[in-house]
């Protein structure tokens, strides 16, 4: 078998593997208009996306999936969220305000002008 059908092999094998953890995988062409995005996983919606530039060379498509089984190990189920940087956990809700307290004023103090001194 050739270098190549072996690839192949393992590159379907990798996109099953990322399929079957929940993950969304899509090749796209990651480059139009003089801008270029990075392949990579991101978090969109309450899922995991993988994005794949197809113009990419066999071996750094088999490089990203591979990686990104690596990351996906280290990462809570969609259902949980993405981990937030500090804690590697999901965002906390936001406390409540104390009902109870006065709104601070969103207006900016103005300064009084300097008096006018006829001498």
């Amino acid at each position: 078998m050739s270098a190549r059908k072996r690839g192949k092999g393992l590159l379907a094998e990798l996109e099953q593997q990322i399929r079957g953890q929940g993950v969304k995988l899509s090749y796209e062409k990651l480059q139009f208009g003089g801008l270029r995005l990075k392949s990579g996983l991101c978090w969109f919606k309450g899922k995991y996306y993988l994005f794949v530039d197809r113009y990419k060379p066999l071996g750094e498509r088999i490089d990203l999936l591979e990686q990104a089984l690596d990351e996906l190990a280290t990462l809570p189920e969609a259902s949980e969220g993405p981990p937030t940087e500090e804690s590697g956990e999901a965002p906390a809700e936001a406390a409540p305000q104390d009902q109870d307290a006065e709104p601070e004023s969103k207006e900016t103090p103005v300064e009084a002008a300097p008096e006018e001194r006829n001498d």
